[in-house]
C-alpha cells in the first residue's frame, strides 16, 4: 500500500553539483566541511528554494547525482540534515554508467536514462527532474535545467518551473 501511495506522490529527482552545490562551493576555499564526510556545504540560497519546494509539494526525493556512488542513503540523509534540508532522500536512480554508457559524451543520455528507468520501475505518475546537465532531449516534459552553475536551483524561475511541472 505504501509503495502505491508513494507512486502517486510527486517525485523530485535531484542532482546536487550545479543544482544544490554551486561553483562558489566547490571552487572556493570553504572552511566548513561536514564533520564525518568529505563534503562541502550546499549553497544556502539553493537550500532555501529546495525547502520551499518541499514545503509546497511534499515530494518523494530521489537522488540522481553522482553522489549516490560515494554515500549510502543514510549518509546522504545525514548530509541533507546537516545542510538543513527539510526532507529526506527516499531512493537513488539506478546506475547505468559502465553498463550501457561508457563514454563521457554519453553522460547526459546516461543520466536521463537512469531517471526514466527509475520512473518506469516505480511506476511514478508525477515527477520533475532537476539537473545542470541538459536532459531536455530525453525528458522534454518533466525536466528543469539549471543552466547557471553559480546559481543552481536558486536561479530565477527554476522554482516556478518545478512547481508548474508537478502541478500540471
Amino acid at each position: 500500500m505504501k509503495k502505491i501511495l508513494e507512486n502517486i506522490k510527486p517525485h523530485l529527482i535531484l542532482d546536487l553539483d550545479g543544482v544544490m552545490c554551486c561553483d562558489n562551493q566547490y571552487f572556493s576555499n570553504i572552511k566548513i566541511w561536514h564533520p564525518c564526510f568529505d563534503v562541502y556545504p550546499f549553497d544556502k540560497k539553493c537550500v532555501k528554494v529546495l525547502n520551499e519546494i518541499i514545503e509546497e509539494i511534499n515530494p518523494v526525493i530521489v537522488l540522481s547525482s553522482d553522489w549516490k556512488f560515494h554515500f549510502s542513503l543514510d549518509q546522504m540523509n545525514e548530509i541533507f540534515e546537516w545542510n538543513k534540508i527539510n526532507g529526506k532522500i527516499s531512493h537513488y536512480t539506478p546506475d547505468l554508467w559502465g553498463v550501457k554508457f561508457k563514454s563521457i559524451s554519453q553522460l547526459e543520455e546516461c543520466r536521463a536514462t537512469e531517471i526514466l528507468k527509475y520512473v518506469e520501475i516505480h511506476n511514478v505518475q508525477n515527477y520533475v527532474a532537476v539537473d545542470d546537465l541538459n536532459l531536455l532531449k530525453w525528458i522534454p516534459n518533466n525536466f528543469v535545467h539549471c543552466k547557471h552553475c553559480r546559481e543552481g536551483i536558486s536561479q530565477l524561475g527554476v522554482k516556478e518551473k518545478n512547481l508548474n511541472i508537478i502541478n500540471k
